[in-house]
């Protein structure tokens, strides 16, 4: 073999790449948006006490602010608003330039109060777990770790969020630094907390945990372990052969799987009102002539400003040029620019929330104007992106955890984007329905039918057709399965 043959032939290659982050100043604000109301009030007042360079009250119009403010960087409107950033990132947020200086945030604390509806003066689901966390022979730190992760549970008693995504966020947002292996033991405690179930990440381990509290019931435990996509999936005349048990064995233990609650949090939240707690709207809708207008309802939010004495002290130190003396104007200066761009991130709040719920209104106006359930239309997040310019992962944000106060009660967001359309009938002649008025009908079929002979997914499927709700037998079990009712066999009596 010849010398050519045998050179190893080294080629550089150079290749651009574009990544996508988002700034300190751009993931501030996107945390703010995740908080509620009270959320917010509680961060406003933390950021002021670690930081003396913010302060709480109106400016001193008499101060003549000759400081080159060059402490916020001010490619953020054009960072936040660029095509850049993709992914996740709230691509779409934008500054107001005709605002006040950036160094002042005015609530609107002086027009507007805040509106707090005390719903009932019970007690609430996180309140009933964190008194059980308090009866636990944790830490300090593990009872820190334990009141977030009750605080990070879904409607249905949940843990949604992974392990590592929780180390992550106790370490950003509560400065809490910890393991997997720690927040693992905790969720483990609050695993054994009641109701049943509490604290499962997937329905899987929401059935173990309340079939470990029942006497024996080794059949359904082996079909949670061994024939669990099975289970899940309705296959279940697979499960005898596999387990190699008998069909009144299997129907045995699967009609004690079927008893199990799947959303331990709905069921605690229905004993005592998850709703019996202080709930503050995020937004109040108020009438202006024949129009319903929302307003954010952050009246508890106080002015805030940048410190003049920091500023002063900062323009002294700047004069001088020792080091002791620069290293002072650095700390003033960082300080200072911390202020600024929590001021800025608060104001952004502010313009986006109102953006995303005027869009809301705009889109459910006849329900806002008459309450009725009849007139809400089908949303999407897709239509309220489209109307308000903001991205969907934005709104996404503000609908799942924000309320809004109307004369004819209060309602969660995301309670506007329930009513799904969905297409049936093919892709050339479909139409679009309503998929809660497809659930109210299912319901009614359901209730009305006689429990000796109960209808089947295809029977329900046909009557629905007949009815002008052209769905196919998977989408009926599909709905009634959110429902929450069982297979027509489970129904019999």
């Amino acid at each position: 073999m010849s010398d050519f043959e045998n050179k190893q032939i080294e080629q550089q290659q150079e290749l651009l790449t574009q990544q996508q982050r988002l700034s300190a100043q751009q993931m501030l604000v996107v945390n703010l948006l995740q908080l509620s109301t009270q959320e917010m009030e509680d961060r406003v007042r933390a950021e002021i006490l670690d930081n003396p360079a913010l302060e709480e009250g109106p400016t001193d119009d008499n101060l003549a602010d000759d400081i080159a403010d060059d402490s916020v960087d001010d490619d953020t409107t054009d960072e936040l608003a660029g095509d850049s950033m993709g992914t996740a990132a709230d691509t779409d947020m934008e500054f107001d330039d005709d605002n006040d200086n950036s160094s002042d945030y005015q609530s609107g604390s002086e027009t507007t109060p805040r509106e707090e509806i005390p719903v009932d003066a019970g007690v609430s689901f996180f309140d009933l777990l964190k008194e059980q966390l308090g009866e636990q022979p944790l830490t300090d730190k593990e009872q820190a770790i334990g009141l977030f992760l009750i605080g990070s549970l879904d409607d249905d008693g949940w843990l949604r969020k992974s392990i590592h995504e929780i180390v992550e966020v106790l370490a950003f947002k509560a400065d809490i630094d910890t393991t997997a292996d720690e927040v693992e033991h905790v969720l483990h405690v609050i695993q054994q907390f009641d109701p049943a179930g509490v604290g499962a990440r997937n329905l899987q381990e929401c059935l173990q945990l309340q079939l470990e509290r029942r006497e024996g019931q080794p059949v359904a435990r082996r079909i949670l372990t061994e024939c669990f996509d099975d289970f899940a999936a309705k296959r279940w005349d697979r499960i005898p052969d596999a387990l190699g048990i008998s069909k009144d064995e299997a129907e045995k233990a699967l009609a004690e799987l079927t008893r199990l609650n799947p959303h331990p949090g709905s069921a605690l939240s229905e004993m005592v009102g998850k709703g019996m707690q202080q709930l503050v709207p995020d937004f109040l809708m108020e009438t202006e002539g024949d129009e319903s207008v929302p307003v954010l309802n952050n009246g508890g939010l106080p002015t805030l400003h940048v410190s003049s004495e920091f500023r002063t002290m900062l323009a002294e130190q700047s004069k001088n040029g020792t080091p002791a003396q620069r290293e002072a104007a650095r700390f003033l200066q960082q300080k200072i620019d911390s202020a600024q761009g929590f001021i800025q991130a608060v104001r952004q709040r502010e313009q986006t929330l109102n953006a995303v719920m005027r869009a809301i209104v705009s889109i459910q106006k006849d329900f806002f104007q008459t309450g009725d359930e009849e007139q809400l239309k089908p949303m999407i997040l897709q239509d309220v992106e489209t109307v308000s310019g903001y991205d969907i992962s934005t709104i996404s944000r503000i609908s799942n955890t924000k309320y809004v106060q109307t004369r004819f009660g209060i309602y969660p967001l995301k309670y506007f984007f329930s009513n799904k359309r969905v297409k049936v009938g093919g892709d050339s002649d479909g139409t679009y329905i309503n998929v809660n008025d497809v659930l109210k009908e299912l319901k009614s079929l359901i209730d009305s039918e006689n429990k000796s002979d109960p209808l089947t997914d295809d029977k329900l499927a046909s009557l629905l057709t007949e009815k002008g709700f052209n769905v196919a037998r998977r989408t009926v079990a599909k709905y009634r399965e959110m429902l929450s009712i069982p297979i027509a066999k489970m129904r019999r009596r």
